[in-house]
């Protein structure tokens, strides 16, 4: 009987494999280069094509970027945003909290909102979930939250125009908004009692690609968030989505 001859697996695997190691050991740092095409073909001792196929693996894996002008270089550990039961605390910023005045132009570096309203009509399924007629008018909040400089955030998010109309809530010049959306609703007299949260691990779409700066092969946290002040909905965001590679969710049960 015939002794079946080893697997071996392709060159270019092999390629990724090594450095893949090299960049887990800091070898090759957050933030440094790859080597070039040219050097890794002479150390490897292969095609350029092979070269170009362990790259393509890795960063299709998120592990390396490549910028036109700079090149191809290890993934930066960028600040990981954890996102805990805490934020939806029903209280104003107390003293030391790391938040400025709605408005300001002096915000923290982890702190930045990018904000465009629209007045929308409401879609039956956004109306169903809100308890009102279609066509019900809707202030749509398109935020863009970034922490550090890097884009963290991207969320859609709506309100009964006829609830904020008027008010500072509808402002988006007053992003971001110490205490977040249950520090809006309870400057409008209105008291968060619950807030229910479904998350969906997906790849992101173009558009998201583009607006959260991802690389490659990075998947997305997709959050569906309902509030309620007592049995009535009083925001729904449709989506927010945030980057897998650099958030944690953090949930606290009690018995």
């Amino acid at each position: 009987m015939a002794v079946p001859a080893p697997h071996r697996q392709p060159r270019y695997r092999a390629i990724a494999n090594e450095l893949r190691r090299r960049i887990a050991a800091g070898a090759i740092p957050a933030g440094a280069l790859i080597p070039s095409e040219s050097t890794l073909t002479v150390e490897f001792r292969v095609a350029r094509g092979t070269i170009r196929e362990a790259i393509n693996l890795l960063r299709s894996e998120g592990l390396v970027v490549t910028e036109h002008g700079r090149g191809t270089y290890a993934r930066p550990n960028l600040p990981i945003h954890r996102l805990g039961p805490e934020r939806y605390l029903n209280r104003l910023p107390q003293p030391g909290d790391e938040v400025t005045e709605p408005g300001s132009d002096r915000l923290p570096p982890a702190e930045q909102v990018d904000a465009e309203y629209h007045e929308v009509s409401a879609a039956p399924e956004l109306a169903e979930m809100f308890g009102v007629e279609p066509g019900t008018s809707l202030l749509e909040r398109c935020l863009l939250a970034s922490a550090y400089g890097v884009p963290q955030q991207l969320t859609t998010a709506y309100y009964l125009l006829g609830m904020v109309a008027g008010t500072p809530v509808a402002d988006p010049r007053r992003e971001p908004w110490p205490g977040g959306h249950v520090a809006q609703l309870r400057s409008l007299g209105v008291e968060v009692t619950k807030v229910q949260e479904v998350v969906q691990a997906r790849m992101p779409t173009t558009d998201e690609v583009k607006s959260l700066r991802l690389p490659m092969g990075v998947p997305v946290l997709a959050v569906i968030r309902r509030t309620y002040a007592q049995t009535r909905t009083v925001e729904v965001a449709t989506s927010m989505v945030l980057p897998a590679n650099r958030t944690a969710l953090e949930y606290e049960i009690r018995t």
